[in-house]
């Protein structure tokens, strides 16, 4: 893993990013939709810094199924059928 070693605790979003195969756009917008939460997945040690918590960012990798946080829907849940322009 280039110069970090895999016992890291604290990623940057620009490490996780290299790291996990993310863009940093879709770390901003996982944390936005409540997919990963403060105090458990990163920190917020200052208005514009996040830092990752390594441990919680591996399980979460490892377990797909809890990778859901409570504003994230699934994405069958999310698709909706048009509606009808006929009334009967």
């Amino acid at each position: 893993m280039d110069d970090q070693k895999e016992d890291d605790i604290f990623l940057t979003v620009a490490e996780l990013s290299k790291r996990i195969k993310f863009s940093r756009q879709s770390l901003y917008n996982m944390i936005f939709k409540g997919e990963f939460t403060a105090g458990k997945h990163y920190l917020k040690p200052r208005p514009k810094k996040i830092l990752f918590i390594w441990p919680a960012i591996k399980e979460w990798l490892e377990n797909p199924s809890r990778n859901f946080g409570p504003n994230t829907q699934l994405a069958q849940n999310s698709v909706t059928k048009p509606k009808s322009l006929i009334n009967i």
